[in-house]
């Protein structure tokens, strides 16, 4: 082939390249800005924890009170890692007093029954991107079932969280983080 053939050849599969790749960048540059919307709404505090996209060996469901996990003693410190405790799941039957947005993405639950408060909360799709499917979509279902409830079962992963007077923390600042599954028992 002759070099001006050849050179034209070259730049019709460089020039089609390119438009290739702007269109395609196009679509991912507008996928990309939708991602990155909702990942700036996420937190950051032990997300990866909240989340579960840390990906831990969970612990067979427990039925509990809630008096008893807001009487669990808080760690001394809170890591980036999940803490042994918090690979638990349970499952309490309480009121749910509040369904809130939050900042983050959340819907943060205020759980009441006896007196005592603790705190509940389901996550965005959009912030739970690293972990299993099967997670995932629990944690989804459970947000699709969220409402006020005068009593409800909630089931979730127990973590500890950092009191900064979030509305129903229980005084070791546990909560149920993501719920699993929701479900209310009356209206």
């Amino acid at each position: 082939m002759p070099t001006t053939a050849r050179w034209f050849a070259t730049a019709v599969a460089v020039i089609t390249l390119a438009v290739i790749t702007l269109a395609g960048a196009a679509i991912t540059t507008a996928d990309a800005r939708v991602v990155a919307r909702a990942h700036a709404l996420c937190g950051v505090e032990r997300w990866t924890v909240k989340t579960l996209q840390d990906r831990p060996s969970l612990l067979p469901v427990r039925t509990v009170t809630l008096r008893f996990l807001v009487t669990r003693p808080a760690p001394p410190y809170l890591p980036e890692t999940r803490l042994p405790f918090e690979r638990h799941v349970y499952r309490v039957v309480a009121a749910v007093t509040l369904v809130r947005p939050e900042d983050d993405g959340d819907y943060h639950l205020v759980l009441r029954d006896h007196g005592r408060t603790m705190i509940a909360e389901t996550p965005m799709l959009g912030c739970t991107a690293g972990a299993r499917a099967l997670m995932r979509a629990r944690m989804q279902a459970a947000r699709r079932s969220v409402r006020l409830c005068a009593r409800a079962a909630v089931t979730g992963v127990v973590f500890f969280d950092y009191d900064h007077g979030q509305t129903g923390v229980a005084p070791n600042a546990i909560e149920l983080h993501p719920v699993l599954r929701f479900r209310c028992l009356s209206g």
